[in-house]
């Protein structure tokens, strides 16, 4: 009996964590930025990635060219991006 109790709990630990979604990040440069349709182009080294927005607002002030980290969770095969942090500009150091 001890086992089959074992097993339903493993059972219900399985279901209730398939549900769970893990966010991700990743930093980049802005390559392609479409606030209307929410589409976001990030390059990192040899890599371009497409991101959709949850809401076209979390982009509406990014640029060609910005550094960005976004957090984002995959769903259906699509990056869906949750955050977007612009990266501060490093000052100039002169001579």
């Amino acid at each position: 009996m001890k086992i089959g109790r074992i097993i339903a709990l493993i059972a219900v630990v399985v279901i209730a964590l398939a549900g769970v979604v893990v966010a991700a990040e990743m930093s980049g440069d802005v390559k392609a930025v479409d606030p209307v349709k929410g589409n976001l182009t990030l390059s990192s080294g040899t890599i371009n990635v497409g991101f959709d927005c949850e809401k076209g607002s979390l982009i509406s002030d990014v640029k060609v060219g910005d550094k960005v980290t976004v957090v984002y969770t995959e769903k259906d095969g699509k990056k869906i991006v949750s955050e977007v942090k612009k990266q501060k500009k490093k000052a100039a150091v002169g001579c």
